[in-house]
């Protein structure tokens, strides 16, 4: 696919709004807490967090535009706090329904079942199902005037997070803790680490396009590791030939009893499907017909035609008196109806 921006321009306005929205690639997804100075507890899913810096620990988000009312910006502005909250898998289908545009004086919390922590008197509730919180204090708000958008500023004052993301060298790991990332608006992803790489210096450089090893080298590029000694069969050129085994009758054999077992299950389905038949053309039949009583579970009802050959459902049994009948039924619990006695066939 090849498009120019007078034809991205052209296209309908849902489908330009998808492909832009995904062509920059995943994205982490967080939830913003805020509170606002009435008290009223608020939160929203965000995928443009950004790293500012380490020293001092800043992190931004984008704000779109304020021409509506936007209550995690305004809450912002007004308490210069807020908290970011990591969405993980268990609870990523009610964070994406916190972008639902609730009434100012309604809680996402309270509508999307997710609960308000408060930690060590911050202002802000943090997200408590969130394995990776951080409480957030207001540097900035700087506006960007080519969609009229807002670059939100804020300094980390406090860090929650699951010792298990923690490596050693301070390199964190969500795996674990399966977090969640997001492709345009609403495709979400769990993460998965792949490899680690070392500082790129200009002299470490690898010779990329040359062999770094020989062919008769086992080595895993997932694992960074030499695998020759793990390996069930020799590697070397002096190891014996690895010769497949004839498993062609062994097949056949399995082959033959799967088909037949196979058979077996599709005749049983087949039984059981006419059974589930039969079972709702009683129950249509019974459920059809008058009923000028509401029948008892565990009883006995016989079923008549009258003179208009129209079903009835009665309590007489069919020896005391001469209306056609037509079958005996028994209600069960579930509500089902099953047969008692069948009209004897002439």
């Amino acid at each position: 696919m090849i498009a120019s921006l007078e034809e991205i321009q052209e296209w309908d306005q849902t489908y330009r709004l998808k492909f832009i929205n995904s062509i920059s690639g995943y994205k982490s997804v967080h939830l913003i807490g805020t509170r606002s100075e009435s008290g009223n507890n608020n939160i929203a899913i965000f995928n443009s967090l950004v790293h500012i810096g380490s020293n001092p620990p800043h992190i931004g988000f984008i704000m779109r535009p304020d021409t509506v009312r936007r209550d995690t910006l305004n809450n912002i502005r007004a308490t210069k706090s807020f908290t970011i909250n990591h969405v993980h898998k268990s609870f990523v289908r009610q964070a994406h329904y916190t972008s639902a545009k609730f009434d100012e004086d309604v809680s996402e919390f309270d509508e999307c079942n997710l609960n308000a922590k408060f930690e060590h008197g911050f202002h802000a509730p943090f997200v408590e199902e969130s394995k990776v919180r951080m409480a957030m204090e207001l540097v900035d708000i700087v506006q960007l005037p080519t969609h009229d958008t807002y670059m939100v500023v804020g300094e980390i004052k406090q860090v929650f997070i699951d010792d298990d993301c923690v490596g050693k060298d301070g390199q964190l790991d969500f795996e674990p803790v399966q977090n969640v990332v997001v492709t345009g608006l609403n495709e979400y992803s769990t993460v998965k680490s792949l490899r680690g790489f070392p500082y790129a210096r200009v002299d470490e450089i690898p010779p990329f396009g040359k062999k770094e090893r020989s062919d008769q080298v086992v080595y895993d590029e997932e694992t960074d590791t030499y695998t020759a000694a793990l390996l069930p069969y020799g590697t070397n050129i002096s190891s014996p030939s690895i010769i497949p085994a004839d498993v062609s009758t062994w097949k056949n054999q399995g082959i033959n009893k799967f088909n037949h077992a196979l058979n077996n299950k599709v005749e049983q389905i087949k039984n059981k499907y006419q059974d589930l038949v039969k079972e709702f053309q009683l129950n249509e039949l019974v459920y059809g017909c008058k009923m000028n009583f509401e029948p008892i579970i565990g009883q006995t009802y016989h079923l008549y035609k009258d003179d208009h050959d129209e079903h009835f459902l009665s309590m007489i049994p069919p020896n005391t008196w001469k209306k056609e009948f037509v079958g005996s039924f028994k209600l069960n619990h579930d509500g089902s109806w099953e047969l008692a006695e069948e009209k004897d066939s002439e």
